[in-house]
């Protein structure tokens, strides 16, 4: 059967070798026509006589696929693409399967041309819809995570600019006001990485060749209207695809960097304060106490 007439998956299907399920198999993931995904588990590396079998190129032919008929893959959790020859990486013990996402190579799209008719096959508009729509979820992750960098920014520049009291400064112990003093210089160094995320995010939405995709789509793809140029908007819309998961790895990785570095800050805050109060106490107690004859 053509991969086109192949019906989305309900379920996983079974990849055998030698009679033992070696590999499952999903078609069309949501909103993903030109997308299928293997999940092979633990034990499937494990099948004796896999060894360099189990490679992502057999794993398509087992599926009746070649593979110069993919357009790009990944695997995960190790979240990078590898030789389509060369065998999967094992997953991490604690990691049940390792998943692999390939995405075929859709019908080229031709652009319209005078006197030859403007007729174009639907699955070329679901799967302009499909990349669009991909790009669209990334990019409310994204805006997600820049509302969330604005207030770690200020809490951060809080953190940075934030003093002791006297008292605290007469009796805190040198190595905790050190340590203080080294993790509000991380901070620093990390505060123009999060202004730039930011403003990357907010000019992302609003840069002329995002807002002129995003009028080509209302006006042309969602109303299934050919125009100029078609053959090209896959591959655009594939590089901004790309541009954005870049965009929003990075913003996740930055996040989680600082949220530990803020921990980290107030940390050594409260060790520093503690550590002074408990001296400041002792200091006092033992001025109150009578001297001995």
């Amino acid at each position: 059967m053509d991969y086109l007439d192949q019906p989305p998956s309900q379920q996983w299907s079974a990849l055998k070798y030698k009679g033992e399920t070696i590999a499952e198999v999903w078609f069309k993931p949501e909103n993903e026509p030109f997308g299928l995904t293997f999940r092979v588990s633990q034990a499937g590396f494990q099948t004796p006589g896999i060894g360099q079998r189990l490679t992502p190129e057999n794993l398509l032919k087992a599926v009746g696929l070649e593979a110069g008929a993919v357009e790009s893959w990944r695997c995960e959790p190790h979240g990078s693409t590898l030789d389509l020859r060369h065998p999967l990486p094992t997953p991490p013990q604690d990691v049940t399967h390792l998943t692999l996402h390939v995405r075929l190579k859709p019908p080229q799209a031709v652009d319209p041309v005078e006197g030859a008719g403007d007729k174009v096959p639907e699955v070329v508009w679901q799967d302009l819809e499909a990349r669009w729509n991909s790009i669209l979820g990334l990019e409310a992750s994204i805006d997600t995570l820049r509302i969330s960098m604005e207030s770690l920014r200020s809490e951060l520049e809080s953190s940075r600019g934030r003093q002791l009291k006297s008292e605290e400064k007469f009796y805190a112990l040198n190595a905790d006001v050190a340590q203080w003093n080294k993790a509000k210089s991380r901070v620093h160094y990390a505060l123009p990485k999060v202004r730039e995320f930011i403003h990357r995010a907010v000019w992302a939405l609003g840069a002329p060749e995002r807002k002129k995709l995003d009028e080509l789509f209302k006006t042309c793809i969602e109303p299934r209207v050919p125009f100029p140029e078609m053959g090209k908007l896959a591959d655009q819309l594939e590089s901004l695809r790309k541009d954005r998961q870049v965009m929003s790895g990075q913003g996740v990785t930055l996040y989680q960097e600082c949220k530990n570095m803020s921990a980290e800050v107030q940390g050594a805050l409260r060790t520093l304060r503690a550590n002074a109060k408990a001296k400041a106490i002792q200091k006092r107690g033992s001025q109150l106490r009578p001297g001995r004859r």
